[in-house]
């Protein structure tokens, strides 16, 4: 129990955080709301060139897309 809220202390400094506007915001909500820009832009283009309905069920699909694009982000800023 003591050694967990030691590490959750002393790990809190080792996420990114980005100056906004003179507001610090967490580099993982940034990633999150690029993801799901990223992935509405790919939806509309599959949506656009027909191959939604060969992909599957759109409530895995979406979802998914949704987290791909958000974890490759994060690799492609944060990575070190």
């Amino acid at each position: 129990m003591g050694l967990s809220a030691v590490f959750s202390v002393l790990l809190t400094a080792c996420d990114p955080m980005l100056s906004i506007e003179g507001s610090f915001w967490p580099a993982w909500i940034i990633c999150i709301l690029a993801g799901l820009m990223a992935s509405m832009v790919l939806m509309w283009q599959l949506v656009r060139h027909r191959l939604a309905p060969y992909l599957g069920p759109p409530l895995l699909i979406v979802p998914s897309l949704w987290a791909l694009c958000t974890f490759a982000i994060w690799l492609l800023f944060y990575s070190t």
